[in-house]
């Protein structure tokens, strides 16, 4: 008697039995224009697999560039929140600094890991954009306290989960 076990489909089964081809030039601008979409999509989950403009997607932000970026978005984030420049000049929201400082390990954890350049989630990557992109999320907001806190924990955890 033979048992089966389950595990997770193939790249081939989502893709109808071909391998996935390498994303074209064509792949990569498209998920350029359509980057803040994409984003959300993957952090959600929906999977690289999806489309070319996913697969395009999710590889940008694994690569080194996009990874120095977001780091260097953490690196605003906390500037910003230290020292707040009058609203007057600046259309932008400040960041609320109680959640930064209670969430300041995490941020700098996560900050070194996107500069180490091992291997990190897709995933991870996105659901970091979308929350520092977020204007009315825990980096903005000072309601429930260690909502920033929570909201990295989930992004550490992500980043760690090889796709």
């Amino acid at each position: 008697m033979a048992v089966q076990v389950e595990r997770e489909p193939s790249p081939e089964f989502w893709t109808g039995g071909r391998r996935r081809r390498k994303p074209t030039l064509e792949d990569r601008l498209i998920a350029r224009m359509l980057a803040p979409w994409l984003d959300e999509e993957l952090a959600r989950g929906i999977g690289a697999s999806l489309s070319a403009a996913h697969a395009a997607r999710a590889e940008q932000l694994t690569g080194e560039r996009e990874r120095q970026r977001v780091a260097r978005a953490l690196d605003r984030l906390v500037d910003r929140a230290q020292n707040p420049r009058p609203a007057y000049p600046s259309p932008l929201l400040p960041p609320c600094p109680e959640q930064v400082r209670d969430a300041m390990p995490l941020i700098l954890s996560i900050r070194s890991r996107l500069l180490a350049g091992q291997p990190l989630a897709a995933q991870g990557i996105a659901r970091l954009k979308t929350l520092l992109r977020d204007r009315s999320g825990a980096c903005y907001t000072a309601g429930g306290e260690g909502a920033l806190t929570v909201a990295l924990q989930e992004v550490s955890e992500l980043l760690g989960a090889e796709q």
